[in-house]
């Protein structure tokens, strides 16, 4: 391939991306933690059903997501 052709991302990467995104946004007060944390653990859910994300990854994911959300209500994780 020349550096001048686009690749686009893979699945991978665009599941990633979208988890990262689910964080930063129960991060936001502006966000409502429990609706976007029932909106990350679905797309963890499926991208792990998928075979996108591997276990270690949805480990990661859904208990990073569960600390976040946790602090966020004001209890220790």
């Amino acid at each position: 391939m020349s550096p001048n052709q686009y690749s686009p991302p893979s699945q991978h990467d665009l599941a990633v991306g979208m988890l990262e995104s689910y964080i930063a946004r129960v991060i936001d007060p502006e966000c409502s933690p429990i609706a976007v944390k029932a909106s990350a653990n679905t797309a963890i859910l499926i991208f792990r059903t998928l075979g996108v994300i591997d276990a270690a990854e949805d480990i990661h994911y859904t208990e990073r997501l569960h600390r976040i959300y946790e602090r966020r209500q004001g209890r220790e994780a």
